[in-house]
């Protein structure tokens, strides 16, 4: 054990690097300009058309988009068949014809594959590995879908209800980015496709999920655990979903779910999950990758759909003019790389998904037009709204507390966080040291009373402080003191 001199040295040190890193990201921003965020689709349909998506991909083009991302699932049991191989040979390249820079999302599906345990990391790097072979013209591949949802990943929990989604998928992002890296280190890794909501209820009968932000804070606890020196992402990719498809744009979630325009939420969750560690933070210039985004609109009065719809749906003109506010809003966010729209043209299932900028039979929504002209804007002019500007937080997020008095005449301090942290109630002058302390743990937004009582209580004044440490980050503390007259 270091004696305390050494301890308060190593802290002076870390704090100067934050501070100097800080510091330099500051400069930058003053200095530059957003660059637009690349604007594309996240869709499989061109695979199944007769041209191979040619036309789909021409249309694209010519509303200025520029990627388009294709799934590709990984099945345990088949460990060797590369899936909807001769439909990927023919759709790829019609795909770069067309000028879009091709990505594949690769992850293992179905759950039950990972559930058995049939589906394991190495298998899945060796798949990875071989797709990067055999189609070497792509350079980017998102790893992962959705590993906080259990309609892509389970278990998410084990029967105590501790978490085990997101400590297994780091695995499988390691062995994947390694695989890929092997292959050619130029290509580039976007992990982990999460999903904006969770609701991290392990006995939950259905949906048990896991918060975006918990999940990253459980993938890197993993990784610092597990001593990996190497990252396990050149970009991190997130899907901000609205949680109705009637919500506007800036509508976004509470803690610990985010959406659009609760980014911050997700920027600080990376950086208290991996500052200090080999694998890059927005603060070192990891980027976000929109990889899926959709409002769902009405179909009732279109030909060709079938089944009924299962969501409240929202008009196609409100959703042209939330896409197009997304792209000009995304392009004064320079930590935003990329916006994949899902998908491109519509699913014909309304039990599926219909948030696209073509109508099942091809024809253009509003949104396409809306979306063209948003992309020719900040192309033009780049952010035309207020940049945004972003640093970690070194404190706990929005803390309170207020002292109140219980109906036996106790002494209690409320308090609230807008995240997890622990609590330490002291009374008097000896501050959080204190012996004469409480200990509590707060879930974000949850109201807690932690009451004072016993013979060392004052009946009328007391000074009390209170400190607050985030659970994301223990080097995250906010101290408030309070009297009592």
């Amino acid at each position: 054990m270091g004696s305390p001199r050494m301890g308060r040295m190593r802290q002076l040190k870390a704090a100067t690097a934050l501070a100097a890193a800080l510091l330099a990201g500051a400069l930058l921003a003053v200095g530059s300009t957003a660059r637009a965020a690349d604007v594309g689709a996240n869709d499989a349909t061109g695979k199944y058309l007769g041209d191979a998506g040619a036309s789909m991909y021409a249309d694209m083009a010519a509303l200025g988009m520029r990627q388009i991302v294709l799934p590709v699932r990984f099945k345990a049991s088949e460990p060797t068949t590369i899936q909807d191989k001769s439909l990927l040979d023919a759709t790829i390249p019609a795909a770069q014809q067309a000028g879009l820079r091709v990505v594949l999302a690769v992850y293992p599906y179905p759950t039950r594959e990972i559930e058995a345990g049939i589906a394991t990391p190495s298998l899945f790097g060796s798949y990875v590995g071989a797709v990067a072979s055999i189609y070497p013209e792509v350079k980017q591949f998102v790893v992962g879908n959705e590993p906080n949802q259990p309609a892509f990943w389970r278990p998410q929990f084990d029967p105590r209800g501790r978490m085990l989604s997101a400590p297994v998928f780091g695995q499988y992002l390691a062995t994947a980015y390694d695989a890929l890296k092997a292959v050619d280190p130029a290509i580039k890794v976007v992990g982990v496709g999460l999903s904006p909501r969770g609701n991290d209820r392990p006995l939950a009968r259905s949906n048990v999920s896991t918060s975006p932000v918990r999940f990253l804070r459980a993938l890197g606890n993993w990784y610092r655990a597990s001593g990996r020196e190497l990252p396990l992402m050149d970009g991190f990719s997130f899907h901000p979903y609205p949680n109705k498809a009637t919500d506007p744009l800036d509508r976004g979630y509470g803690w610990p779910n985010a959406g659009f325009v609760n980014l911050d939420r997700v920027k600080q969750a990376l950086w208290d999950a991996f500052h200090g560690t080999g694998q890059p933070t927005p603060l070192e210039g990891l980027k976000i990758h929109l990889d899926e985004v959709g409002w769902q609109v009405e179909t009732s009065a279109q030909p060709g759909y079938s089944g009924l719809e299962n969501v409240v749906v929202t008009d196609e003109l409100t959703q042209a003019g939330i896409y197009a506010d997304l792209v000009r809003r995304a392009s004064c966010d320079d930590d935003i790389a990329e916006v994949s729209f899902f998908g491109f043209r519509d699913d014909g299932l309304r039990t599926g998904f219909q948030a696209a900028l073509e109508r099942l039979d091809g024809t253009a929504r509003p949104a396409a037009a809306a979306v063209r002209a948003a992309i020719a804007d900040a192309a033009a002019s780049g952010c035309t709204g207020a940049p945004v500007r972003w640093a970690p937080r070194l404190e706990v997020l929005s803390p309170s507390a207020a002292l109140e008095r219980t109906t036996t005449g106790a002494l209690a301090v409320r308090l609230t966080a807008g995240e997890d942290a622990r609590a330490r109630v002291c009374l008097a002058t000896g501050g959080p040291t204190s012996a004469r302390c409480r200990g509590a743990a707060l879930a974000g937004h949850r109201p807690l009373a932690v009451e004072l009582s016993g013979r060392n209580v004052p009946a009328r004044k007391a000074d009390i402080a209170v400190e607050l440490v985030a659970t994301a980050n223990r080097a995250r503390r906010t101290v408030l003191h309070l009297s009592a007259h």
